[in-house]
């Protein structure tokens, strides 16, 4: 299902019920988002979580949505500007343990900081989430992570921001990615463990299905 341009309205919500990922990622970000939040969207592509975020948030709430690929940035920023949503900043920049340059791996639709077959090797630039919400003096209430397997990479980055703000954390696992890293969803489980959150499975396509670690396709995290 091709989603790269769209008008957010009852019909596109009706075609996204074709697509069980992306539907039931809607439906939970809906489900734990409130009115007011500060919330971050990592990895935001063409925007249609971010879309979604904006409008659970609402007026008085605020999306930081961050997108390095310029191809994925241009969609985007187009997407927003079609949909007429204004409770959003945009970044060209991608999120990663620490500031620098980076490389982006782009193949088909998706893109990661591991090289894949085919891929398409692009420069971006990484800030953390930590040094930017600290120079635009913002809270943060909520991060939705989908890095393509750098996501340990991003809250390792965040470690004192985690600690002192406890935003909650919906996060995308990519298991192929995070092994290529030599790291793993128990990995990401553990680090969340020791700064204060409890962590729950989350299947996506099944949302009224209990799920577990090893077969997740997310995971969120609450401050305990």
């Amino acid at each position: 299902m091709t989603m790269n341009s769209f008008l957010w309205n009852d019909t596109f919500r009706h075609q996204l019920r074709g697509d069980a990922h992306h539907y039931g990622e809607i439906v939970f970000l809906e489900s734990v988002l409130k009115q007011g939040m500060r919330v971050i969207d990592g990895g935001a592509h063409s925007g249609i979580t971010t879309a979604a975020m904006a409008k659970a948030v609402g007026k008085t709430g605020h999306v930081y949505a961050f997108e390095p690929v310029a191809e994925y940035f241009s969609l985007l920023r187009n997407n927003m500007q079609r949909n007429r949503i204004g409770n959003i900043t945009m970044l060209h920049l991608a999120l990663n343990s620490t500031k620098g340059h980076v490389f982006i791996f782009k193949h088909g639709e998706g893109s990661g900081i591991t090289p894949v077959a085919d891929s398409e090797k692009t420069p971006a630039y990484a800030t953390t989430v930590a040094e930017y919400i600290k120079i635009h003096d913002t809270r943060l209430d909520f991060m939705n992570l989908d890095c393509e397997g750098s996501e340990l990479n991003v809250l390792r980055g965040s470690k004192k921001l985690l600690q002192k703000m406890k935003p909650a954390i919906f996060c995308e696992v990519h298991r192929d990615y995070l092994k290529t890293l030599s790291q793993s969803v128990h990995d990401i489980v553990v680090f969340l463990q020791r700064v204060g959150y409890s962590v729950t499975p989350i299947q996506v396509d099944q949302l009224d299905t209990e799920s577990n670690f090893d077969d997740c396709s997310h995971i969120y995290a609450n401050p305990g």
